[in-house]
This record gives C-alpha cells, structure tokens and sequence, in this order.
C-alpha cells in the first residue's frame, strides 16, 4: 500500500471516529431531524432552556437532574449538583430520584389496566377487597380523584405507633380498621388531597392480581415501558435502588429515614429523567392500557371546584385560556422534590427531579414554560404560583408529599 493511501485511510477513520463521537454526543437532540430548520428550531429552543438551566444553578442551591422532549426526543438533558455530597459524588443522567408523589400515576395505571381486565370497576366499593374496613360507601374511583374523604396516614400514625418501627400499608390499614380515625369528609363530596387513597389503592392492586404491589408494577409496567432503571423502594425490603441518589434539605443536612418509608403506592418509586421519558412514550402510543381508558385519567373529576385547576386519575390538570391543559404532577419526600409535566399543545414533557429541597425548586419554572411556548407566558403565572404555594401546604418537619 502506498503512503498516500495509507495517509487517507488514517484520515479517514479519523474523521469517522470524530463524527461517531459527534452524533453520540447529539444523538439526544438530533437523531431523528431530517432538515436543516427543524435541527436549528430545536437547537435554538435548547439554547435558551440550557441558559436557563445554568442562571437556575448558579443562583440556587439546586441539585438535580432536567429532561426536555419534544414529540418525545429530548431536545434538552443536564445535571448539576451531587449524588452525594459527603463524597462529592456528581450526578449523571443514570442516577435515579425519589419520585415522591409522582409515584401515584403509576398506582393509577395499575388500577386502569386492572380495570381493563374486568378484575376491578371504577364503582367497586372498598369493601369488596378489604371487608373489614370500616369507612363505608367509599369507591374506587373516590380513591382515585381523592374524593373519599378518608383522614391522612401521615398524621393519624403518628398517634398510634411509636415513630421508631417501620409501617407498610397493610399496618396503616390495620391501623384504620382498629382506631378507625375520624373521616375528614363523606365520600364524595368534595376534593381533598390525600396521600391514604392511594396507600388503600396500592392494596386492591394486590387483591385484585394476587401479586405484590412492587411485583405488579415491575411486570406490568416498568418493563412493558422499558424502565430499567425504575423500581420501587420499600425500607427493610428492598433497600437497594440502582443508581440511587440521597435526599437532602437546605445546606445539605441528609434527610432522615422516615418510619413511614415501608408504605408505597402514594410515593416510594425511584427513577431517572431518561425512564420517565420512556414512560411517557409508553403513554403516549398505548403500550399499556387504550387510548380511550387512559383519557379517563386526564379527565377533570371534580365538579365543584372553581378555576383552572383539577385533578383526575394521579394527575393534576391546568387549564390554560386558551382552553389547552397542562397534566402534570409533583412530589416531595424526605429532602426530595420531582415536577413532571405533559405539554400536549407542544407535545412537550418536562421532567426536573432534584435530591435536595431548597425554594429554588418552583420559583423559575413558568419561565422554562414560557420559553418552550412564548404566546402562554402570563397564563402560566398561576401555575408558576400553584407551584410555589405548595412548599407552604405541609410543615417541613412531616412532608407529606404533592
């Protein structure tokens, strides 16, 4: 072989090895654009997302993962912060959170798939599944759209239980059967967010499938997703979560164990940005229940309130003026924060989750709104004020989650 051609077949794998290592360093963004516009719309909207993201970590405490997609490609991913901070460790994208309450769409996803096997109706009544409960007159779907009326686990367990043993839901049941603490409201009369509905729910999913909880949702769910890197965390059972990052307040101080981290289906799912987007695409195209059973979820149950805000099946919905709806939900739990949002005007999906819980976290989000749509700025004003009232809703000191 001569020089000149030994020269140009270096050069050449050179050049492909430096656009290997290009393309996987944009595949995120631009692996499915086939256009000249469409790669600069989106890299231009990057851009200012990423200005964002970088005024939003260099003037906050906040540490944490971001995904932006659109039509379900991410236009946008970033970290900043620690894992852990006693060993410096940085986060990456692999690194999985709390969900807190964003765990609740996926207790509500059990239900509907139950539902579409004929195990379960909406209008069964608690008592179908767990005889002896003592609240009567309550369904499923009361359940579902915190409609029950049913008193809040987070409060009344800490009058019977020594705050040192660890509780799993079938102890707050039992606790329900035996103390029977005051109902808040009669069923089905107004809307109260409360984290007991989808502790009971998370109990029917197991009567109705004859399978754990965790074991339901791992099969049924998180692999029919293609969530790898999702599971659920249970003290004492299962304490080891991939990945896992630790949960810290202000000025990292690490969050402590709770005694109530053995109950799930109201929160207890670890998971990453990336799994939350294959979670969305597996809303999206139908993987898991059809179309018309999943628009169930997203439909305003309660009636009676005011305003633009409701909530249907695990998802907060907002109605914006110009009558589209953002579906979104968020989550707090010892020291952890997660915000998921579905865009369905842009077909976006934003999805922040953080491991430390700072003010930082709801103060610049109608801003991140703004940018992706600009005509919706001040529209987004009450999400953004929604947003920033719920840190005030529970004293730091219990945490009950969104």
């Amino acid at each position: 072989m001569s020089l000149k051609k030994i020269l140009i077949f270096f050069l050449s794998i050179i050049l492909i090895s430096s656009c290997g290592n290009s393309k996987r360093k944009n595949k995120k963004a631009l692996a499915i654009f086939s256009t000249n516009k469409l790669v600069t719309e989106y890299n231009d909207l990057s851009l200012k997302i990423d200005n964002w993201f970088k005024n939003l970590y260099s003037t906050s405490r906040f540490s944490g993962n971001i995904l932006v997609a659109i039509n379900d490609t991410i236009i946008y991913e970033n970290t900043s912060g620690y894992s852990n901070y006693e060993t410096k460790d940085t986060l990456t994208t692999l690194n999985s959170f709390q969900l807190a309450s964003v765990s609740k769409q996926f207790t509500s996803m059990a239900i509907m798939i139950l539902k579409e096997r004929n195990k379960i109706s909406y209008n069964d009544d608690i008592q179908k599944f767990i005889p002896d409960f003592p609240y009567k007159g309550i369904t499923i779907k009361q359940l579902l759209t915190h409609r029950s009326g049913l008193p809040n686990y987070n409060y009344f367990s800490d009058q019977y239980t020594d705050k040192e043993t660890t509780i799993y839901n079938k102890d707050v049941i039992k606790l329900m059967i035996d103390s029977i603490p005051a109902a808040y409201y009669p069923p089905n009369t107004r809307f109260d967010y409360c984290n007991t509905n989808y502790v009971i729910l998370a109990s029917i999913v197991e009567k109705a499938s004859k399978m754990p909880f965790e074991k339901f949702l791992k099969y049924e769910i998180f692999k029919k997703a293609e969530m790898n890197n999702t599971s659920i965390f249970i003290k004492n059972k299962n304490d080891r979560i991939y990945n896992a990052t630790k949960g810290y307040h202000y000025k990292w101080l690490e969050a402590e164990p709770s005694y109530q981290d053995g109950v799930i289906g109201d929160k207890g799912i670890y998971s990453t940005v990336e799994d939350l987007l294959k979670w969305n695409i597996a809303l999206n195209n139908n993987k898991l229940v059809r179309e018309n059973t999943l628009n169930e979820a997203f439909n305003p149950a309660q009636p009676e309130k005011k305003g633009n805000k409701n909530y249907g099946f695990g998802w907060r919905i907002l109605k914006c003026i110009d009558n589209s709806s953002l579906i979104y939900h968020g989550g707090w739990w010892r020291g952890y924060n997660s915000l998921y949002i579905r865009d369905k005007k842009n077909n976006a999906t934003i999805i922040i989750l953080s491991n430390i819980r700072t003010r930082s976290f709801y103060n610049s989000f109608r801003e991140l709104l703004g940018i992706i749509d600009t005509s919706r700025l001040q529209q987004l004003l009450d999400f953004e004020e929604k947003l920033a009232s719920l840190k005030e809703e529970k004293p730091d000191s219990l945490e009950t989650g969104l």
